[in-house]
């Protein structure tokens, strides 16, 4: 087979440029110090590298979920550091006022100091971030939490918290239902009272609780939620654990409710996405205060024994109330602290999978230096050998020979 001068002269140049391309590789992987500077120099590992660029950036953003989560978690516990120190100087107060000695003129100047210090848990309930959100109105964070209102103050959030997204499989709460924390004074045992959604768009109506079994009084809140147009199903659930305890049920008024050993009556007509809350007979702390401010500004002298026993009732009630109430405070700052636990323990785990994810991809990405120099030497060697060899090659022909 005759093989021509120019097939010869297109084979070599095709293989020098060859050469030429993987010198430019190596010294390319040598200077940038990557070993994939683009995806076809190694398709699988390319693959791979994105793969574990994703992780990464999952597993970084979860760490920004949980310092955020973190940040109001610890702010919200620093606040209520401040309502815990209120709280027992409340019962100090309230101790003080309890005295018999004391005149007129003495618990009016109490009564002043309770809603001095009144007046500074308000302002710690009505608290906000850095971002201005309400952090005690449950997951309405854009709601101030609490109103003062002629008899104390009455809440206005929700009873659900806002999550945040921490791990994979985990979220926690970083924010707080008002009413757990300055609520939930119970003054009334098996005693139900219901509240129309403020949403409501009826004049639907629904009765106060009756005790009807005793032995199912849970104490728990419960929601009633209305269906179809007009409102033709109902359904109960119960607040504080989430369960459904009556679910969609036919509706038609007068319609008695059963739930948690007590009953209700509905009447009326209720529209679709009406709501009632039940929730036991209870106080928040400003209703608390409120009272004993009353009870001490309106309280008898001291020759009125009557007067003076009534009184030291009310104020041991009110302490009593007090003292729960710190308790529910206590309760939060507890799982605000073992909230705070876990985001620890997870930030531990995501930098030790964070840094599984660098090194795998380093593994899959960096230049080996020291064998990305030895081919480099291996193919400028390789290409100044061939083209040595062609140049002495290039010059045989049958008149060279016969000179």
């Amino acid at each position: 087979m005759r093989i021509s001068t120019a097939s010869v002269y297109q084979d070599a140049v095709a293989n020098f440029n060859n050469m030429q391309s993987a010198i430019a590789q190596s010294t390319n992987e040598i200077s940038s110090g990557n070993a994939l500077t683009s995806p076809s120099v190694n398709p699988t590992a390319s693959a791979e590298v994105l793969v574990a660029q994703q992780g990464s950036s999952i597993n970084t953003q979860f760490g920004v979920n949980r310092s955020n989560a973190n940040n109001s978690l610890s702010t919200s516990d620093s606040i209520l550091s401040g309502v815990t120190n209120l709280m027992q100087s409340l019962e100090t107060q309230i101790v003080q006022a309890n005295s018999g000695s004391l005149n007129s003129a003495d618990r009016s100047n109490i009564a002043t100091q309770l809603q001095g210090t009144m007046n500074q848990l308000m302002t710690l309930a009505n608290s906000t971030d850095s971002n201005g959100n309400y952090m005690f109105s449950g997951s309405t964070v854009g709601t101030m939490p609490y109103t003062a209102t002629s008899n104390g103050a009455s809440y206005n959030g929700n009873q659900e918290t806002q999550m945040s997204q921490i791990d994979t499989a985990q979220q926690i709460p970083v924010t707080v239902v008002g009413s757990t924390i300055f609520g939930n004074i119970q003054v009334s045992p098996n005693a139900y009272f219901s509240t129309p959604g403020t949403g409501n768009t009826s004049a639907a109506t629904m009765s106060n609780g009756t005790v009807t079994n005793p032995a199912l009084v849970t104490g728990d809140n419960y929601q009633v939620s209305f269906t179809g147009t007009p409102a033709t199903n109902y359904s109960v659930t119960d607040t504080s654990t989430g369960a459904v305890v009556v679910p969609s049920s036919a509706f038609a008024s007068p319609q008695t409710v059963t739930a948690g050993g007590m009953t209700y009556t509905i009447n009326g007509a209720p529209t679709a996405g009406d709501q009632f809350t039940m929730q036991p007979g209870n106080q928040n702390i400003f209703q608390v205060l409120t009272n004993a401010i009353t009870a001490l500004k309106s309280g008898p002298g001291t020759a009125n024994a009557a007067g003076q026993t009534n009184l030291s009732n009310s104020l041991t009630q009110a302490n009593s109330s007090i003292s729960a109430s710190l308790n529910n405070v206590l309760d939060v700052r507890d799982q605000l602290g073992n909230s705070m636990q876990q985001i620890s323990s997870l930030n531990n785990v995501g930098q030790t999978l964070g840094l599984a994810f660098t090194t795998n991809i380093s593994n899959l990405e960096d230049t080996n230096l020291a064998q990305a120099a030895s081919q480099l030497a291996l193919e400028q060697t390789t290409y100044k050998a061939a083209q040595e060899a062609f140049s002495s090659t290039s010059q045989l022909s049958l008149l060279s020979m016969l000179r």
